[in-house]
């Protein structure tokens, strides 16, 4: 006694559904898809465009807090001028709360300087890859845009 059994599977026969049965059922017990979901739980990044030289992540984090709880906020530096970089990546612990924010501040001032604010791509770049990818930049006779 005391043991752990673990459950066992259903050893009956399977069901077999046909197109019409599959389709006829309600819906009410199904979760919604993927897209229609809230995104309550999940972690959103957004990315901050036009940002004014002197601003802090501080003030940024005090702007965008009043939309919900923000785990983070970073302003990239510049590799070799250790500047910090025009844009920024505010990351909200609720993705409500980010869409709100984007919804919001979008096209708004910000310190004085129109920004623009969209969902982050990707996740955060470490100091490497963008060393590296500031370094293929600066390269000459490199260009990123394709020839005319």
């Amino acid at each position: 006694q005391g043991a752990f059994m673990p459950r066992s599977r259903s050893r009956s026969p399977r069901r077999s559904r046909s197109r019409d049965d599959r389709h006829r059922g309600s819906d009410r017990n199904r979760s919604p898809p993927y897209n229609d979901r809230r995104q309550d739980n999940r972690r959103v990044s957004l990315l901050v465009r036009n940002l004014g030289d002197g601003i802090s992540s501080e003030e940024v984090k005090s702007v965008f807090e009043r939309f919900g709880k923000v785990r983070d906020v970073y302003i990239p530096t510049d590799y070799y001028t250790k500047r910090p970089k025009p844009f920024a990546f505010i990351e909200f612990l609720n993705g409500d709360d980010a869409r709100d924010a984007k919804d919001e501040l979008d096209n708004r001032e910000i310190c004085g300087r129109k920004v623009s604010v969209l969902y982050a791509q990707r996740g955060r770049t470490t100091p490497d890859q963008m060393r590296a990818r500031d370094s293929s930049d600066r390269s000459p006779g490199r260009s990123r845009r394709s020839p005319p």
